[in-house]
């Protein structure tokens, strides 16, 4: 007989996000200056029920998730059997910059704060060219200054976040920190 998987309610998923917050916090409150892969995995799954209610694999990820670039809004039209081999999952606020801004603030944080934080960058699914032009700006901006606003990094690349504010209907998302254009 085969298991069934039984969806959790809004509180159980909070509980869970909650412990996996908490489990990063005292990481960063720890001797530890560089995540491993435990840390690095913790904030995917994070990231993953922020955007999408569970931990979604990668490809139910980019299929479920409201935010897209109009790039890979348009591609999923385009090409609904082939899209998903074509975009990625990004995260606009790198984990390094977020395990790092933790470290930083790591006498100061709660799981609320961690969570706000992380809940203001969603992940958005890109195409797999605007992913590589987001690494070169990456590089670019690093040389500038250890912290870059996620804002920064998609205007440079000049990518445009569509969000889908209810099933089917999409519009141009603004951040809550946007930076004027």
């Amino acid at each position: 007989m085969s298991e069934r998987r039984t969806r959790m309610n809004e509180s159980q998923i909070d509980r869970r996000i909650d412990r996996r917050i908490d489990f990063l916090i005292r990481e960063a409150k720890s001797e530890i200056l560089i995540p491993d892969q435990v840390i690095t995995y913790a904030f995917r799954v994070i990231t993953n029920y922020l955007s999408v209610g569970y931990d979604a694999r990668s490809r139910a990820l980019s299929a479920k998730c409201p935010y897209r670039s109009k790039k890979a809004f348009d591609l999923s039209r385009l090409d609904p059997e082939g899209w998903l081999d074509k975009v990625t999952n990004e995260h606009q606020y790198p984990i390094k910059d977020a395990w790092n801004w933790m470290k930083r603030e790591r006498d100061k944080l709660t799981v609320q704060r961690v969570k706000s934080h992380l809940e203001n960058w969603p992940v958005v699914v890109v195409t797999k060219d605007e992913n590589k032009e987001l690494r070169k700006v990456d590089k670019a901006l690093r040389k500038v200054g250890p912290a870059v606003e996620p804002d920064q990094r998609y205007l440079k690349a000049k990518i445009k976040v569509l969000e889908e504010i209810k099933p089917g209907k999409w519009q141009l998302w603004k951040s809550r920190n946007q930076i004027s254009e």
